[in-house]
């Protein structure tokens, strides 16, 4: 068994600042799953300071527990919303795949610096 690596790449759209800072990823994960999924990955941030704390360390590090099975429109997934810590909430949306998933990993988030 591997350590899969994983590169995305994102944007924050602060509504407040009305300013938008594109953003990459990098993540680790170490666990038990087979399958393949396409998915987004949305962040809701109850205010302001919490936004610019994310945009400025942006480490996430967890467990996750997912199953899918979804092809267009037909299928479902579950993986439901997941606290970060007070006032931040995180939504996985899968688009299509099949996997079945139980992991541990690390993500950092930061500034694309050639984007911003």
């Amino acid at each position: 068994m591997g350590v899969p690596e994983f590169f995305h790449k994102g944007i924050i759209i602060d509504n407040k600042a009305k300013k938008e800072t594109f953003m990459k990823m990098v993540e680790l994960q170490a666990g038990l799953g087979i399958g393949i999924k396409k998915f987004r990955l949305v962040w809701v941030f109850e205010n302001h300071k919490d936004v610019a704390e994310f945009v400025n360390s942006g480490w996430e590090l967890g467990a996750q527990t997912s199953a899918a099975a979804k092809l267009d429109d037909d299928g479902g997934a579950f993986a439901g919303a997941m606290s970060i810590s007070p006032g931040i909430w995180l939504y996985q949306l899968t688009d299509d795949g099949l996997a079945l998933e139980l992991t541990g990993k690390g993500t950092k988030y930061y500034k694309d610096d050639d984007l911003n």
